[in-house]
């Protein structure tokens, strides 16, 4: 198989005909997560610019659950506008945020398969990121993130937001 084989690949028996078709595309996968009930793996193909902050493709097979999280701000839930006016506060207000709504559904970060951030300066959000108590959760910090996209906007929901943090989780079906 033709790839990056650094971050482990592919090596169930029950994987071995996607393994045929992942090797006849070029693919390495890397990264999977067997849990009792799904396979979430992380895909890295020598076609696609590797990433050190996040994987290119992630797939869930089995039997399994989508959540979907909202977009998240800073908003409390009971006040309207922004709880801090500052990056590292909004980022650990719209961390919190994302945890309980990740929590309703049964789900934490480590279920997340995809995060989708917005915010009004790449600069400064990424200012945080490289802070040595970077306020992210550890799913960013990991081997194999999950795929994630940062798109700069003009301007969010309300005029105090910095940014904006959407998610995609699995976890096992309900039975």
């Amino acid at each position: 198989m033709s790839g990056s084989r650094s971050r482990g690949c592919i090596s169930s028996g029950a994987m071995v005909p996607v393994l045929g078709m992942v090797a006849s595309f070029g693919l390495a996968a890397c990264g999977n997560d067997h849990r009792d009930d799904f396979v979430l793996e992380r895909i890295n193909p020598d076609t696609l610019a590797r990433s050190a902050v996040f994987s290119q493709v992630t797939t869930v097979s089995g039997d399994a659950k989508f959540v979907f999280v909202a977009g998240q701000t800073d908003r409390a839930p009971d006040v309207g506008g922004c709880r801090h006016d500052d990056w590292r506060g909004q980022i650990i207000g719209v961390r919190e945020n994302v945890e309980n709504g990740l929590a309703a559904a049964g789900a934490t970060w480590d279920d997340v398969v995809f995060i989708r951030r917005y915010v009004v300066d790449i600069p400064a959000y990424l200012a945080v990121r490289s802070d040595p108590q970077n306020p992210l959760p550890e799913i960013w910090q990991t081997r194999e993130p999950p795929p994630s996209t940062l798109i700069q906007v003009s301007a969010l929901a309300a005029p105090c937001y910095l940014v904006e943090i959407d998610v995609f989780a699995v976890v096992p079906a309900d039975d």
